[in-house]
């Protein structure tokens, strides 16, 4: 088997990456935008048209040895059913293959399994335009946001935890001749030391991200020599199964085993994630999802010699005291709150607004005006026609418009309520747009929970420094992926940093124009930090990497 040539196919792109990784300067392998001068004319047609192709229709894996029948119950949140079936395996069947194919797998070197897994990224590239599509009709996400989160930004992410891994595994030399002087003698030993894969790795999908979430935990994986079965979360199977069949179809043409990656699906009805997490060859999972299956995993699997990395849920702020301009401010946070319907893990929810109001110039906006306003931009970007309902998308679960429903019922007063959204083609689109509420620091049993999706609460405080403390405090006990702060005086920001990255958060500072603090730059910014409650992992440190293997050296006189 000759596959040394990918090595000095995709050299330049892995040293590319490296360097990205380790400068933290922007790079990006794949272009964003969904542009017909990138990525071909008919690119966009062409995936729609396989999108469509695959609906009301079997989803085959050729090369996924094993099926015991068909399931699949997707629901566009655009308001259509998928009727897609895709092939169902046992647990056991899938933990078979895969320790099987870890055999060959982790026999190869790093910088081979790197170049390998570039070109499988490579090939799955072309469908960028079909798993856009696909992705939009599972999650909701508008055409754009589903191309880019789960083509380009989620391909990055997988080519940056290639690269971290590449990095780490190879910061240490893996020979040495060593010397020891003794006097008048000395010892020479030949000395080597070998990356030992802890297992098999289960990445258990979530309905809201399933590729752009998965995809670090199932390539830290790969490039450290473990073998992945990636878990589709039932109502968001299709994206990450187009993915699995290319990586597929990609290994079988070199010679390779395909069930170095596999598909598991299941139903709400009868999950397999605990069969799969819970048997002994499976070393490595990781978990995106809600808290509450998250505790319930980490609960079950305690005690055992299993690493779980987790992104599980928490409540994201922001404190809006200063500003240079109130109507740049608003203007960002308003696309922030409505981008995917806040069904974003870094979504903010609570923004806290001293009493005295915010200062611009040498002069204060009161409080109240801060909050008119802040919902009058909420509103016209809701209420454009050609902004709106792309940046509001669907909700991927009717349980989002439940809990609308449900924090109206709560007796807080409603700054700016939520009203049904269309959308031009799709009729029967579940979507909404934000709902807005006021809030005191006496309503804390209500606001500091997470109401996940398209709610959030203003609260009044006293300045400045209370409004740091309330969210250092809501860090420590409830975790968040993100945290904002609008403050231009130099020792108030300073308090703002040292005590938010202290309590575990990272922080955006002053962010206006188009950066939002949603956005998580692959390369460069570290996804979740694992110093809060809301999740133990990082998308990609060095962590992330090692704890996925370990290092045995070997001595010979």
């Amino acid at each position: 088997m000759q596959l040394d040539h990918l090595i000095e196919k995709h050299a330049n792109t892995l040293k590319q990456s490296v360097e990205a990784v380790q400068s933290r300067q922007f790079f990006a392998h794949w272009p964003e935008p969904p542009s017909g001068k990138i990525y071909g004319e008919t690119a966009q047609a062409d995936g729609l048209s396989t999108f469509q192709a695959s609906l009301h229709s079997r989803f085959e894996l050729p090369h996924q040895f094993g099926s015991d029948g068909y399931i699949g119950d997707e629901q566009s949140p655009y308001g259509f059913p998928l009727e897609i079936q895709y092939p169902s395996f046992a647990s056991e069947t899938l933990i078979e293959q895969a320790d099987k194919a870890k055999q060959e797998w982790k026999s190869f070197s790093t910088e081979l399994r790197a170049a390998i897994l570039i070109e499988c990224l490579e090939r799955a590239s072309k469908h960028f335009f079909e798993i856009g599509f696909a992705t939009m009709h599972t999650t909701g996400q508008g055409f754009i946001m589903a191309f880019q989160a789960s083509g380009p930004h989620a391909f990055d992410r997988a080519l940056e935890a290639i690269a971290t891994g590449y990095m780490t595994i190879n910061q240490f030399c893996a020979h040495t001749s060593w010397t020891k002087p003794m006097g008048r003698f000395e010892v020479t030993l030949q000395k080597s030391f070998r990356i030992i894969p802890k297992g098999l790795n289960v990445t258990i999908g979530c309905s809201t991200f399933p590729i752009w979430n998965s995809f670090p935990g199932i390539f830290a994986s790969l490039i450290t020599g473990n073998t992945s079965i990636a878990k589709a979360h039932p109502k968001a199977i299709l994206p990450i199964a187009i993915c699995i069949k290319s990586f597929q179809d990609t290994l079988v043409s070199l010679g390779l085993n395909p069930h170095i990656i596999q598909l598991a699906v299941d139903s709400l009805e009868q999950p397999i994630t605990m069969q799969l997490a819970k048997n002994h060859k499976v070393a490595l999972i990781d978990y995106t999802g809600s808290s509450h299956f998250g505790s319930i995993l980490e609960q079950e699997l305690h005690g055992t010699n299993k690493h779980i990395f987790t992104e599980k849920a928490g409540v994201n702020s922001v404190l809006i005291a200063e500003a240079v301009s109130l109507d740049a401010v608003l203007d960002n946070l308003a696309f922030s709150v409505s981008l995917y319907s806040g069904q974003m893990c870094t979504a903010p929810q609570n923004f806290y607004i001293p009493k005295q109001g915010v200062k611009v110039g040498d002069s204060y906006i009161s409080y109240d005006e801060v909050m008119k306003a802040f919902a009058e931009k909420v509103q016209a970007l809701v209420l454009n026609e050609k902004m709106g309902p792309g940046t509001i998308g669907a909700l991927q679960n009717p349980a989002v418009l439940e809990r609308v429903n449900m924090v109206r019922k709560t007796g807080l007063p409603i700054v700016l309520d939520s009203h049904e959204v269309k959308h031009q083609g799709f009729d029967n689109a579940l979507s909404v747009s934000p709902i807005i509420l006021s809030a005191t620091m006496s309503d804390s049993d209500i606001y500091e929970q997470e109401w996940f999706g398209p709610i959030c609460f203003i609260i009044k405080v006293e300045d400045i420094h209370q409004g740091i403390d309330l969210i250092s405090s809501s860090i420590k006990k409830h975790g968040a992926l993100s945290t904002a702060v609008y403050i231009l005086n130099h020792d108030d920001l300073l308090y703002a940093e040292e005590q938010i990255t202290m309590a575990g958060a990272p922080l955006a500072c002053n962010f206006t124009g188009p950066i939002w603090v949603n956005q998580s730059a692959t390369f460069s910014d570290f996804h979740g930090t694992g110093a809060n409650p809301a999740g133990n992992a990082s998308f990609t440190d060095i962590t992330f990497i090692s704890s996925r293997y370990n290092i045995v050296g070997i001595r010979k006189a």
